[in-house]
């Protein structure tokens, strides 16, 4: 399973009730697109996102590119209880890419993980528990160490 924090939105909002319309930013929508091709060689079956625009305007370029619809779900929303985000988590089969928040991957795997916007966590199934297994840095963040590594 792959867990998405959605890409770019610019800075918060002034209060918690506005900032849920906040739209993804132009460098967000550019890895949105790129997303595409980062996840190209990653079997995706069903996309499930956060209903907040941010995060579903995350996903549509590659939902587009893989004919799947988006499904959007309460229980990936920045403010959810645990129970129900693990709940939905594991009724999903092991081929769905999950776009969410920073707040939901640091409840899920720890305030400590790294979780960049449009970055992504590759999720195994230890038994009943997910757990994380690989980190994918955000395409922007690939493409500048490619760049530094060529340039020296």
């Amino acid at each position: 399973m792959l867990l998405l924090r959605h890409t770019s939105a610019g800075e918060r909002l002034s209060s918690r009730e506005i900032d849920r319309f906040r739209r993804l930013d132009e460098a967000g929508r550019i890895v949105s697109r790129q997303l595409v091709w980062t996840f190209a060689d990653r079997e995706i079956t069903r996309i499930v996102s956060s209903p907040l625009a941010r995060c579903l305007e995350s996903v549509v370029p590659l939902a587009e590119s893989r004919h799947v619809v988006v499904e959007s779900r309460w229980e990936l929303a920045p403010d959810v209880p645990l129970d129900d985000l693990v709940t939905l988590l594991d009724d999903l089969p092991d081929t769905a890419l999950v776009c969410t928040h920073r707040e939901v991957i640091e409840k899920l795997l720890g305030w400590d993980v790294t979780c960049e916007k449009g970055g992504a966590w590759v999720l195994e199934r230890n038994g009943s528990e997910l757990v994380p297994a690989l980190y994918l840095a955000p395409p922007a963040a690939v493409a500048a160490e490619r760049y530094t590594a060529r340039t020296g």
